[in-house]
Order: C-alpha cells, then structure tokens, then sequence
C-alpha cells in the first residue's frame, strides 16, 4: 500500500464522503455525449453509488478500493480497456491524484472541492500544462458522510474536473443539488 492510501485509510477525520445518487446523475449525459462505454471508478466499493448507477445506465465499470486492496496509486497502468474515470476520491490527496491521472492519459471527471483548486503550486503548474475543465453545477454539492447519513451542504462548492471530456474549458451544468 502507498505512503498516501496509508494516511489516507488511517485518518482519525477520515477523508470519505460519499457521492448521492444526484451527484452521478449529473455526470451521466457527459459520458454518453462522449461515447465512454468502459469506466473505472478507482476509489469506489461495489455498492458505491457512482458504481451501482453507472452499471445500471449501461456502462461496463470497473472499481477499486483502498479498503478492498486496490490502491490507485499502486496500478502501472490503468485497467485493461478503461476509457475513463470517474469517481469522488480524497481531496486531500488531489496533488498526487491528478499527478497519476495525467499519467494515464485517458479521460477522467472527477468530483472536487473548488475550494484552493487552483491555490497549490504543484497543482499550478501541474494544470498550467494540462489539458483541464471544469463542470460547474448551481449549486453545492451535498455528499454523505460515512456513518452519518446526508450532510447539509458543505460551506464550500465541489464540481466536476475534467480531462479530454469538454468541449469548454468550463461548461456550466444546470444541476441543482
């Protein structure tokens, strides 16, 4: 297991909030519009819900978890035939998290706290060099805490960041949460 999937699975606060059925819906038809068929969702269990709903939309989805042994930081290359990634992964490892994605290559759509995006200069620079968007939905997104049911909005707003999936490097989504 990685340095970073360590402090990440050893964390008192924790850094897993999960995604509601809404914040999936709203990814949805930017996959279809694309033509990604095969997703990995690298930080996902099986009964996730960008899991459970992408499978049931159609899409052949491929997942993995720290908790299950599967470390995204870990993987050489990303599983066979994945055309892109979508998931909610910790933000507070996004500097490396966006570091292997660009590695990989492919497409990916990430939920991400807005909040400091762009505040890193390793993130900066990593940006200033990429090819990267941003989906931006109306309002907050409302995420579910472990153990603890729906969480109010949060008092930051999270939106999708892109690679390879816009047309514009910010698109806004008429998505209310």
């Amino acid at each position: 297991m990685s340095d970073f999937s360590t402090q990440i699975k050893t964390s008192v606060n924790g850094d897993e909030y999960f995604s509601p059925p809404p914040v999936v819906e709203m990814i949805i038809p930017l996959l279809k519009q694309n033509n990604i068929q095969r997703v990995w969702c690298p930080f996902d269990k099986p009964d996730s819900n960008f899991v459970t709903m992408l499978t049931d939309k159609g899409f052949e989805v491929t997942y993995g978890h720290i908790e299950t042994g599967q470390d995204f930081f870990d993987y050489e290359v990303p599983p066979d035939n994945v055309q892109c990634v979508v998931s909610n992964p910790p933000f507070s490892k996004r500097n490396a998290i966006f570091k292997r994605l660009f590695e990989f290559n492919i497409p990916f759509a990430l939920v991400m706290n807005l909040n400091g995006l762009f505040d890193s200069k390793e993130r900066f620079e990593m940006f200033k060099h990429q090819d990267i968007e941003l989906y931006i939905p109306k309002g907050r997104m409302k995420f579910i805490a472990k153990d603890k049911g729906q969480m109010n909005s949060p008092n930051f707003q999270s939106v999708y960041v892109c690679s390879k999936m816009l047309d514009n490097p910010i698109t806004f989504a008429d998505w209310e949460f």
